[in-house]
């Protein structure tokens, strides 16, 4: 029984050590985390239990069966931590003023590439190696930036999907990603063949994890970049794009006008955005996404290209949400409905009308 072996290890790994607080789950390896009394000074410290150890207690499928039992509990038996592999699409809960998920307590997730075979994998901003914002348990409570969304992993698997079908789709080509948190969907464009990705964002510390991510993944054509939105800010990234990309960039309407703003600034004359939106409980979907398309209507340099249009830039797919829709399993697409759904759209700059 697994229990009982539980029990035992952690036992053991309480009388060695001293007071265990908690669990730590990083790149699917379990540890434990100890406070250890040490007996010279008196002292009081942190540390982890070497794996070395753990792993005498458990196998690899004892830990992992053991992580999600326990997160099951915490969250109500609504999750389990398996479901965070190969970047799958988590229920979120609802905490005050935020939410949150069970895969955001992970240090590292990983999507696999279906057109490549290739893998991406990102840190979050739970570790210990100075991208954990200063808090030693390394929450990302209050810091949206450093924890991948389930709108990030859509946005990556829709660049996929569309390379799985428009094969040169992205190669050559300067992609920027606004907004781009971990930067896994930009990283992902990097190796479906873009030329040189930009990850930006207006935060920080989320650029220096962009920066982390784009070196542990070997991505030496990019660049983390510090990007607020606006015009004037963006001048110096002005018609550098042939696609933008960008996720769950509109729930706030007062930013609206500067992201507006900068999708025309940093696009090249023929280029694309591909902007993703998915719902939360409490958002309207489809107000938050019709009301952004209505400013940028009302601005005038931006248009919606429709599907199925003399300039919709993607032959072989009719329909993107269609075709992201038909990659989810079917807990996922319970999880996606849960949240209002998801919408997909593809803006250019505006042609001047002779």
């Amino acid at each position: 029984m697994l229990l009982p072996g539980v029990v035992v290890c952690w036992i053991h790994l309480f009388l060695s050590h001293g007071k265990a607080e908690g669990f730590v789950h990083s790149n699917g390896v379990s540890r434990a985390r100890f406070l250890l009394n040490v007996e010279d000074t008196g002292q009081i410290k942190e540390k982890q239990a070497s794996e070395v150890e753990w792993d005498s207690c458990f196998s690899k499928k004892r830990r992992r069966i053991l992580l999600s039992a326990i997160t099951s509990i915490i969250f109500g038996g609504q999750v389990n931590a398996l479901e965070c592999d190969d970047g799958g699409i988590v229920a979120e809960n609802s905490v005050p003023g935020a939410y949150q998920q069970i895969c955001m307590s992970l240090q590292k997730r990983s999507i696999r590439l279906k057109s490549t075979g290739e893998t991406v994998s990102v840190l979050q901003g739970t570790g210990e190696d100075g991208l954990s914002g200063g808090n030693s348990k390394g929450s990302v409570t209050g810091r949206t930036g450093v924890a991948l969304w389930n709108s990030g992993i859509l946005l990556t698997r829709l660049l996929d999907e569309i390379a799985g079908r428009e094969r040169n789709i992205f190669v050559g080509k300067t992609i920027l990603e606004l907004g781009c948190g971990t930067a896994m969907a930009s990283i992902a464009a990097s190796k479906l063949g873009a030329n040189f990705v930009y990850s930006t964002d207006g935060n920080e510390e989320v650029v220096a994890l962009a920066k982390a991510n784009l070196e542990l993944n070997v991505i030496h054509r990019g660049k983390a970049a510090y990007l607020k939105w606006g015009s004037l800010d963006a001048v110096d990234y002005y018609d550098i794009a042939d696609i933008v990309i960008g996720s769950d960039l509109t729930y706030n309407s007062g930013s609206w006008g500067g992201l507006a703003e900068t999708f025309e600034s940093v696009l090249k004359p023929n280029g694309i955005v591909i902007y993703l939106t998915l719902g939360h409980s409490g958002f309207n979907l489809e107000g938050e996404l019709g009301g952004f398309l209505t400013l940028v209507e009302s601005q005038g340099t931006l248009e919606v290209v429709k599907e199925g249009s003399p300039s919709w830039p993607f032959p072989s797919i009719p329909s993107l949400n269609q075709l992201l829709y038909a990659s989810l399993t079917s807990k996922e697409r319970e999880v996606v409905a849960s949240t209002g759904g998801f919408k997909s759209v593809i803006l250019r700059k505006k042609r001047k009308r002779r």
